[in-house]
């Protein structure tokens, strides 16, 4: 009797203190080829960056499947922020490398535990739609509509250093 009072008395502990249970709460994810025809982006990527307990990952993307072009490295949350977790909170193993199903949610990647995310196989290969394509590469200025926001910031320090120059040069005469 004393061992299971210990236990409830742990296991209300556990969840005042916000860990995580063992298990998501929702249905089994639908099969691929539904996935692929209903998510908002999906791409093949490697995880390159863990951030907010594991529930954030940056990725190394390989490829995209669909959705909108990625560039190189993407971000994508997998749950919320600090010390709240939730039954459906995605995390994600360091340096591995997945199938990722995610949403779009206010201009930010998002995934879940139900998604149809999945570590990367071989079999997954035979799924590759005919459209996968490599992502886009920052430093092309064509495809981006603008500058690339790294080379606004050399050039706007380069003009300070000229502006400033110049001043010191006019106050000298």
């Amino acid at each position: 009797m004393r061992i299971v009072r210990t236990a409830w008395l742990l296991a209300a502990a556990a969840l005042l203190l916000g860990a995580a249970p063992a298990s998501a709460s929702c249905m089994p994810p639908i099969p691929i080829d539904q996935a692929l025809a209903q998510a908002d982006s999906v791409f093949v990527g490697s995880v390159i960056g863990l951030a907010n307990a594991d529930r954030t990952a940056t990725f190394a993307v390989d490829e995209v499947w669909r959705g909108p072009d990625l560039l190189a490295q993407a971000v994508v949350h997998g749950g919320g922020e600090g010390d709240m977790f939730t039954s459906v909170d995605r995390t994600w193993e360091a340096e591995g490398k997945y199938l990722v199903f995610a949403s779009i949610v206010d201009g930010q990647l998002t995934d879940n535990a139900c998604s149809t995310t999945q570590p990367w196989s071989q079999e997954l290969d035979a799924r590759r739609p005919s459209d996968a394509r490599p992502p886009g590469d920052p430093t092309d200025l064509g495809t981006s509509g603008g500058l690339p926001g790294t080379l606004l910031v050399v050039i706007g320090v380069f003009g300070a250093i000229g502006l400033v120059s110049l001043m010191v040069f006019r106050k000298a005469r």
